[in-house]
């Protein structure tokens, strides 16, 4: 596998010819560019109509895949075979990350033998490819939020990235959620190819307001570009007045803004998220899941432990014993996979006692209760009296 920055490797390959498949996952914008550049490497525009054919993994079946991948090329050297939303394929969502489905239940006396699962009938049918073919799977673009998981990135499964691996090659165009100077860098090129111009800091500024798809991020700048005018620079204050945050980054800033005992700024990132459509019960259980990490980072300090990867093999037994059993609420486990976020928590942590995380905690629970009609005047229909339930809880934090 490698990264889209890398993608010219491909056609340093021993002979220079077009391997027999290709995955492709990650970013919609990224994706389109790698497709473009290898259809143009292997199938002459002209020889197109006749010599590329192009399925949806949500319609079609493997054993359609595999017969057009049979097909031979017309007046041209390969035909070409896309798959968009290929991990979509017939039987391939039921299979796990490892690309086995689960065992089925045991067949009586004299039943048939199981047949192959289409995952593992795909992945054998990858590495007999006609040389004549070249498949391209494409994934479903999707760019993930600032914070999550790290995991291996997969095109298919495991399994059928395996096959991939050994016939052709994966090209992941997952803009890194840690790397936001990629995501300028594209930026700036798209900008200076539209013949757009941007004061120095826009193109980091959009990026930290708009999020990491690559996509949004040129719309939005063409956008912005229209406001200032042709040839005129596209500046910081336009991108403020034209782009509306990303929630997740709004959220993020909220329960940052709380930890910092900064309550105004969090009011109004609170009715930032509420006027752009956010639920006030969706608002409530992020801040609830906060609050209980900051509860139990506050702990952590107290007993003198560092908040690390580490930290979940430090733990005292008695401490251990009384964390969340869910892995997702265990904070300990958690940073095994999200170190960076020790230090934060560890810093918030410290603006407060665990009598007030627990006051807070309390106030959360009083508002779930008022938004559900349970407390209160009984108006938790209303979106207004959930709005000002969870003013009251974050109004309660700051003090």
């Amino acid at each position: 596998m490698i990264s889209y920055t890398d993608l010219k490797q491909a056609k340093a390959l021993p002979g220079g010819k077009p391997l027999r498949v290709y995955g492709i996952l990650g970013d919609g914008f990224l994706q389109k560019r790698v497709l473009d550049a290898l259809l143009a490497w292997t199938l002459p525009a002209e020889a197109r109509d006749f010599n590329l054919d192009t399925l949806d993994g949500e319609t079609s079946s493997i054993t359609e895949v595999l017969s057009r991948c049979g097909n031979l090329p017309f007046l041209a050297d390969v035909r070409v075979v896309l798959v968009q939303r290929a991990e979509r394929l017939e039987g391939i969502s039921r299979a796990g990350d490892d690309g086995e489905e689960k065992p089925a239940k045991k067949a009586g006396k004299g039943a048939p033998k199981a047949t192959l699962s289409p995952a593992k009938r795909l992945a054998e049918a990858l590495e007999k490819l006609p040389a004549s073919t070249v498949l391209i799977l494409a994934r479903t673009p999707e760019t993930p939020e600032p914070g999550s998981r790290a995991n291996t990135p997969r095109c298919i499964n495991a399994n059928v990235d395996k096959s991939i691996e050994k016939a052709g090659l994966i090209v992941d165009c997952t803009v890194p959620v840690k790397n936001a100077g990629f995501a300028i860098r594209v930026l700036q090129n798209e900008a200076a190819a539209r013949k757009i111009p941007l004061a120095p800091p826009t193109a980091e500024h959009l990026v930290t307001r708009a999020g990491l798809d690559i996509q949004n991020l040129i719309t939005e700048l063409e956008k912005c570009a229209l406001r200032a005018g042709i040839g005129e620079m596209v500046t910081p204050q336009i991108i403020d007045e034209m782009v509306k945050r990303a929630p997740q980054d709004t959220i993020f800033d909220l329960t940052d803004a709380l930890g910092a005992k900064r309550t105004s700024h969090a009011l109004g990132l609170l009715r930032e998220l509420v006027a752009g459509g956010d639920a006030p019960e969706r608002i409530l259980a992020t801040l609830v899941t906060h609050l209980r990490q900051l509860l139990q980072a506050r702990a952590f300090l107290d007993a003198r432990l560092q908040l690390d990867a580490s930290l979940s093999h430090r733990l005292p037994p008695d401490l251990a014993a009384q964390l969340p059993t869910d892995g997702k609420d265990n904070l300990a486990l958690a940073l095994q996979a999200q170190a960076w976020r020790g230090r934060r928590l560890a810093d918030q942590a410290r603006n407060f006692t665990s009598e007030q995380i627990e006051a807070a905690l309390q106030a959360a629970f009083l508002a779930d209760l008022g938004m559900k009609g349970i407390e209160g005047d009984g108006g938790g229909n209303s979106k207004e009296v959930a709005e000002q339930l969870l003013e009251l809880a974050i109004l309660n934090f700051g003090q």
